[in-house]
């Protein structure tokens, strides 16, 4: 299905970052591993919205978000417990703790807890995408029916992380193409719901650079020179306090 095709940007947009972004928004419409439809659509919606909220403004500002107390502006479609998850991590991510962590994950299923963070991912990087080119965030896609994979790999585990994991040298036979021969913390990150992964660096193949591309530092790959791509990257994560 088509969701995307750019054809009001102000700028040439290419085509197979148009083809990632329908791909992502199909996925978001679509039951994922844990996730019907609908709770994947709703959790977009919310991280979304959480970008206006009051407390998540007033938290941010603080010298520490559990100084200021109150209730989210919510849109009403997913649990409070989901609400406070999807609003801090949208909100104020560079001051999440292990324990503020642990304590959604005493509440919310951790299989759940990764699928959301994926999918707050994705939103957030399309949409940001569309700012950056002058455009308004696109209609999210509508719910389709179907039922969740339920998939929880064997090899998953609470290691040196905040939630369980998969390392490359634990990988089994599924999950052994999330690493292709190397390990990062960020593929290593929400390897508890694999697809996660897959779709993840599906869209950051397109909209960054793939596998290839990163190890390239000569050929020009883009529009820009690498050293141009990651000048941008440096800045961009440096506003966004981003330690990666």
């Amino acid at each position: 299905m088509t969701y995307f095709d750019y054809s009001d940007a102000p700028v040439p947009v290419r085509q197979d970052l148009v083809d990632a972004h329908n791909r992502a928004w199909d996925r978001i419409a679509h039951a994922g591993t844990w996730l019907t439809g609908a709770e994947r659509t709703a959790i977009a919606a919310e991280a979304r919205h959480a970008r206006g909220c009051a407390l998540c403004a007033e938290q941010k500002a603080a010298l520490s978000p559990f100084a200021v107390t109150g209730e989210h502006d919510t849109l009403g479609q997913v649990s409070a417990e989901k609400v406070e998850m999807i609003h801090r991590i949208v909100a104020d991510p560079g001051r999440l703790t292990k324990s503020w962590v642990a304590g959604r994950l005493s509440v919310i299923p951790d299989t759940d807890y990764v699928e959301t963070v994926s999918i707050i991912a994705h939103v957030t990087a399309i949409d940001t995408f569309a700012h950056a080119i002058g455009l308004a965030p696109r209609p999210l896609p509508e719910p389709q029916p179907g039922e969740p994979a339920r998939y929880r790999p064997a090899e998953a585990r609470l290691n040196d992380f905040w939630v369980p994991n998969i390392t490359a040298e634990e990988a089994g036979e599924n999950e052994a193409d999330l690493f292709k021969g190397r390990q990062s913390n960020i593929r290593r990150a929400m390897t508890l719901v694999p697809a996660e992964v897959r779709h993840f660096f599906d869209l950051g193949t397109y909209q960054y650079l793939g596998g290839e591309a990163m190890r390239e530092f000569v050929k020009k790959v883009r529009s820009i020179t690498r050293a141009q791509i990651e000048l941008v990257a440096g800045r961009v994560s440096a506003i966004n306090q981003c330690t990666y």
